[in-house]
């Protein structure tokens, strides 16, 4: 078996809608996602059967094979690998509406394929496969940097990357859980306009973290426009101006934000085989 290297990209949601609510309770979306260069990254390698993770201290981020990436390999391989190690280095914080998790589950499944000799390009079948692991997981492993998906996350569209690809994203001090944000959502603040800019996750996030105001304004005072992603609590603000994004971040500091600098990327990561002198290294 040889070691392979592949990075799992966060990413944006540029605009969200809530189309409807299916009789299971998932929620029906509309939305538009990019990659961005902030990433995780996994290794496989031969050795004792298992998960590692490394990077951004976490107390919330499963140790076990209840993560996400591992059951993302479970769902590659086919089968519970054997004789593979899977470490993880977190890099993207947890619970921020960035997809680290899901982004980790769908670089597991294409390393779990390849391993297995498949195609690691999902056909319709294993989009559906994929959407039931977590709703973001299908744009993750369609292998496009940008992209309309709609339904629960099962139908991935390629579309233009966006001209402003430079991004500042702020770290509020507090997370937001999915779920809850979505328990929080009322029918009458769906908007159901399909492709339509805007965060219908906005308003739930706000009554749950009413903190969210005070840094929009922050952002704002800076020279952003600010913006939720997913369910947040990240903020973003995006530009073509490097030296105008490099301006925001450093007023966002200079007021005690945490920020993180970052760009759209141009296109998706791609597994990199390792040499044994690269493993060992």
């Amino acid at each position: 078996m040889i070691s392979m290297r592949l990075e799992a990209p966060a990413k944006l949601n540029l605009g969200l809608r809530v189309t409807g609510r299916r009789a299971d309770g998932f929620h029906l979306l509309d939305t538009e996602m990019v990659l961005l260069e902030l990433a995780d990254q996994l290794l496989v390698m031969p050795g004792s059967a298992g998960l590692r993770v490394e990077g951004l201290p976490d107390d919330d981020v499963p140790l076990d094979r209840q993560n996400l990436a591992w059951r993302g390999l479970v769902a590659g391989v086919g089968e519970e690998p054997q004789l593979i190690c899977l470490t993880l280095e977190k890099r993207i914080p947890s619970a921020a509406g960035l997809g680290g998790g899901s982004s980790d589950a769908a670089a597991a499944w294409r390393l779990g394929r390849r391993l297995a000799g498949g195609d690691d390009r999902p056909g319709s079948a294993e989009m559906a496969s994929l959407a039931a692991i977590g709703a973001d997981v299908p744009f993750f492993a369609a292998q496009v940097v940008a992209a309309r998906v709609a339904g629960i996350g099962e139908r991935v569209e390629p579309s233009h990357r966006p001209g402003e690809t430079e991004v500042v994203l702020v770290h509020p001090p507090f997370r937001l859980e999915t779920g809850a944000v979505f328990a929080e959502l009322r029918a009458s603040e769906w908007d159901g306009a399909a492709g339509q800019p805007g965060n219908d996750l906005l308003a739930p996030a706000r009554r749950l973290r009413p903190a969210l105001d005070d840094i929009f304004a922050l952002v704002v005072a800076a020279g952003g426009m600010p913006s939720l992603t997913g369910s947040g609590p990240t903020i973003f603000a995006r530009t073509d101006d490097p030296e105008r994004a490099a301006a925001i971040a450093a007023r966002l500091r200079r007021v005690g934000v945490r920020i993180t600098e970052t760009r759209i990327r141009r296109e998706p990561a791609s597994i990199e085989p390792l040499s044994e002198e690269m493993e060992d290294a």
